[in-house]
């Protein structure tokens, strides 16, 4: 079966290196996603693992067009069957990028006439559309002059794990946070240190891989149990095989923060993470050396203030400059991930203390043009 994965953008090669790793005979990164190929097994196991995607979708549909008619050609060649009964309902949801002579609601309503049609031609049915809460979503992007059509069998996105019951108001999403955990590279004989944890979810999403947790442990509300070619026995093998590669060792992992509320939500969410028995929590200010007294560190991986929603964004560089300066005297040779918006401030930080840049990734984060930096301090 042919598949492909959205990701947050600037992070799709992560992405499918990871894909790659949960065994895909191919994984080609794109923008926003990755197309990759496998047999049914591997949809389960996509949605039970990848940690660094939103959405898991079957391809239906990857195909140049010239306007809007060939959009719904396209999509009424194609037969249903396999993936929607009659007694189901369906919605379309439809993505545009590019200059066309159509909206995205054209698209749904071209495709979604089409679907109708094509199911009516092959069964004699007219499928039900409900557009609130579908049994079974299709999904269409039109970008210049391409089509991928798709269905969702993750549902709701993969990013949401189901572990943060204390949001930080500044909170790193799951799927961006995983994918620093692995640019960083770290491994089980690492010591980790976030100096500026807030709800602690880098440091939940690096145990959790550490520990191969999967996705069921916190969610179950996946799509492709509505679709036919669902099998609960299929799906319970695969499950049983992820749980059974769980790992409950022990790592050095320790988050600090100075807000006592961040940590108290941070508490929680490890509590409700099923980590909090290998990360420790310590108040302190990440600028000040003291604050890491008797904190081992080989890999820190961050989510600093910005400047740009909270605190003062004129005291960004100088804060960026002390507290790059104190962990590098102390973490001298460690791996560095960071993430911010005020990257040239953060950039003109480490070059200030001599730091080899790994890596420079553009990513968004709460709707702003951030940067993941790699780097060896």
């Amino acid at each position: 079966m042919k598949y492909f994965a959205s990701a947050p953008l600037g992070i799709e090669e992560v992405a499918a290196e990871e894909v790659c790793e949960l065994g895909a005979s191919s994984a080609a990164p794109d923008v926003g996603k990755v197309f990759y190929e496998g047999d049914l097994r591997l949809m389960y196991l996509s949605n039970f693992m990848l940690r660094t995607v939103n959405r898991v979708f079957i391809l239906l549909l990857k195909e140049r067009f010239k306007d809007l008619t060939d959009i719904g050609g396209l999509a009424r060649s194609l037969t249903y069957s396999e993936f929607i009964n009659k007694d189901l309902s369906f919605a379309v949801r439809a993505e545009r990028h590019g200059e066309h002579d159509f909206t995205s609601l054209d698209v749904k309503r071209v495709v979604g006439a089409a679907i109708i049609e094509s199911y009516m031609e092959e069964r004699g049915h007219r499928l039900k559309v409900n557009l609130d809460n579908p049994d079974v979503e299709f999904f269409v992007l039109v970008r210049d002059d391409e089509v991928i059509m798709g269905i969702n069998t993750s549902g709701n996105s993969l990013h949401r794990r189901n572990y943060r019951v204390f949001n930080h108001p500044a909170a790193l999403k799951t799927t961006l946070a995983a994918a620093m955990v692995r640019l960083s590279g770290l491994s089980s004989s690492d010591a980790l240190l976030d100096p500026m944890c807030g709800g602690a979810t880098i440091l939940i999403e690096a145990v959790h891989k550490l520990r191969r947790y999967p996705l069921i442990m916190f969610r179950s509300d996946f799509a492709f149990r509505k679709l036919p070619i669902y099998d609960e026995y299929l799906e319970a093998e695969v499950a049983e095989k992820v749980l059974e590669g769980m790992l409950f060792d022990s790592f050095k992992v320790t988050g600090i923060d100075i807000s006592p509320k961040s940590l108290e939500g941070a508490k929680k969410n490890l509590r409700s993470g099923f980590v909090d028995d290998t990360v420790r929590l310590l108040w302190g200010d990440a600028a000040r050396a003291e604050t890491y007294e008797g904190v081992d560190a080989s890999v820190i991986i961050t989510n600093p203030p910005y400047g740009m929603r909270s605190h003062n964004i004129k005291k960004i560089p100088s804060f960026y400059r002390d507290f790059l300066k104190v962990v590098s005297d102390l973490y001298h040779g460690a791996t560095l991930v960071a993430i911010t918006a005020s990257h040239k401030a953060f950039e003109d930080a480490l070059n200030n203390i001599s730091a080899t840049i790994i890596k420079k990734l553009s990513v968004m984060h709460g709707g702003l043009n951030a940067v993941i930096f790699v780097a060896r301090i």
